[in-house]
């Protein structure tokens, strides 16, 4: 059963508390709950709470926090988020928050930000990381309703966002894979849709031999069977964690959550996006990513659409580069001086 509330004791959340300020981080699960895990440094220090979605991911990870857990909300089925309304007005009438940290996406942070109207707390959006060149929907509806949006990409500047620093440093750097590790590594995501074409592909290069050795597959919501491959649904971060960093390659949907351990732990990956066209998406516009389409410009991932192209990738994996120097800390000091003026 979905819980609504995780509540950690008195005291244990924001120990060393900066002013008056009260933090509201708000963000759905996947990449955009790794940035926002990832800004760590930023928020400890204050008394703070989450209002994110429950799933394996974000259910185990913040033991010592304070967390609210809401259904999400989709625009195809704009109902969806009239639910969320009562327990978000009971959370901020509890908490009171002077401060709302998004990170998105627009499924869970829309409410927080028309309350943030209400209740006069700022509104800090920051467009997730996945998001290169174009805005998220949420955050082309903020910027036409004029609220100020931050960005970890300099090319999003372009789009009137204001640039608070990058999630790495500006020069990546080659460090060399580590090792050969124990398998290769599958992950579909937590998505309700399916996604058996990456699965098939897999499979027929494991039984080509092109893919040798042990496969282990996190088929979240896909359901599918195979002598060939290990196959399980769902499982805690950690051991999901574990899996990336003892693989010897990770094949993964566009995920910029998958991505950034990829990188952290020196791991080659390859991505074969979802397609609207095959069912994969409930609608063309959604996770309309271009990270991935980034890394592969700068040598770090293949991007394929097909077995073909997943045979060619798996055959010059050798060629790619592994490891970024993750730096936050120019983020991390803009965002303390917004919530600080």
């Amino acid at each position: 059963m979905e819980p609504s509330e995780r509540v950690v004791q008195e005291g244990m959340v924001g120990v060393m508390s900066k002013g008056r300020a009260k933090l509201a981080l708000v963000c759905t699960g996947g990449g955009h709950f790794e940035q926002m895990v990832n800004l760590e440094s930023f928020y400890k220090d204050y008394p703070r709470f989450w209002i994110t979605s429950f799933g394996a991911q974000t259910g185990g990870h913040q033991e010592h926090e304070r967390v609210y857990f809401i259904k999400l909300g989709h625009f195809k089925k704009p109902w969806t988020y009239l639910g969320q309304v009562p327990k978000l007005f009971q959370v901020y009438l509890k908490e009171r928050p002077t401060h709302i940290i998004s990170t998105g996406s627009g499924r869970i942070a829309l409410f927080p930000y028309l309350l943030s109207l209400i209740f006069r707390a700022k509104f800090i959006h920051i467009e997730t990381f996945s998001h290169v060149h174009k805005l998220t929907k949420m955050g082309m509806l903020l910027a036409k309703l004029g609220c100020p949006i931050y960005t970890q990409w300099p090319d999003l500047v372009r789009n009137g966002l204001t640039y608070i620093g990058p999630v790495f440093r500006d020069e990546p750097f080659e460090d060399g894979a580590r090792g050969e590790g124990t398998h290769v590594f599958v992950t579909l995501g937590t998505r309700d849709e399916p996604f058996p074409r990456i699965i098939r592909a897999v499979e027929t290069l494991v039984r080509e031999g092109v893919i040798p050795g042990r496969v282990v597959v996190q088929a979240g919501r896909t359901e599918y069977r195979s002598e060939s491959l290990e196959i399980f649904d769902f499982d805690s971060p950690p051991k999901i964690d574990r899996l990336i960093s003892d693989a010897r390659l990770v094949i993964t949907q566009e995920s910029a959550g998958i991505v950034t351990k990829c990188l952290k732990h020196r791991i080659r990956f390859v991505v074969m996006p979802r397609e609207y066209g095959f069912g994969e998406l409930p609608a063309k516009s959604d996770m309309n990513e271009d990270l991935h389409f980034k890394l592969e410009e700068l040598g770090f991932t293949f991007v394929v659409r097909n077995i073909e192209e997943l045979r060619n990738a798996i055959e010059n994996m050798d060629k790619l580069k592994v490891g970024f120097v993750f730096d936050n800390s120019r983020a991390v000091t803009k965002l303390r001086r917004l919530i600080e003026t």
